[in-house]
């Protein structure tokens, strides 16, 4: 389901091998994930070192798929609110989600970014506009086939609930929906961003790390 790497077909491949998995009870099945745009970030939260993002909508993705917006299992999540870096597990989060609520048709959480260099690293690159992504995470609970009412044409999944286990920030979304907008002051921001950035990489030798190291 992550819109890069790999073709659709491949992509498909591995999320019915992962449904096969969770259906047979295996422990190991590989978490599923979702890739989307973020939401309106406020002033207000920018100052304060937070931001909301849109996580999830039902809207149909790129890969035909629906996420409910109404069967998403949050108590686990609560317990453990960890906030990745490209869904990657092996690296310390970069955050935490102070708050996460679904409203009619959207899953929402108000991430906050850890005080590490690369944490604040990303958050710089979110308030320039730099990066807009985000993903969840998931365990799929139950789901059905969508096909097309005429002529049967499987035209994806709809998870029906799912339990949300992380949230990553990513650079490339699956969801076309809940575009960030800009914020008065966004050209200021952006060159104080890049400013920052060089800076930190100067003085600390910050880089981006790469998946797989």
């Amino acid at each position: 389901m992550a819109f890069c790497r790999e073709t659709h077909l491949e992509q498909r491949e591995r999320l019915l091998e992962a449904l096969e998995s969770y259906r047979k009870g295996h422990r190991d099945a590989p978490i599923l994930d979702q890739w989307m745009p973020t939401s309106s970030v406020e002033p207000s939260e920018e100052s304060a070192g937070a931001m909301t993002f849109v996580l999830s909508t039902d809207d149909v993705d790129r890969h035909g798929d629906i996420i409910s917006a109404d069967g998403w299992l949050l108590e686990a999540y609560r317990s453990n609110p960890v906030f990745l870096w490209a869904h990657d597990h092996r690296r310390p989060p970069i955050g935490k989600a102070a708050q996460v609520w679904s409203d009619a048709h959207r899953l929402l959480g108000r991430m906050e970014f850890a005080p590490t260099a690369f944490a604040q690293e990303v958050a710089a690159l979110y308030r320039g506009n730099y990066q807009r992504g985000i993903s969840v995470g998931f365990k799929p609970v139950r789901y059905e086939e969508r096909r097309d009412d005429k002529t049967g044409a499987f035209l994806g999944l709809r998870f029906l609930e799912q339990e949300l286990l992380e949230v990553s920030a990513v650079a490339v979304p699956a969801n076309r929906g809940a575009l960030r907008r800009q914020s008065e002051g966004a050209e200021e921001s952006a060159y104080s961003v890049g400013r920052f950035l060089a800076e930190l990489r100067a003085s600390a030798g910050v880089d981006y790390p790469r998946r797989g190291e």
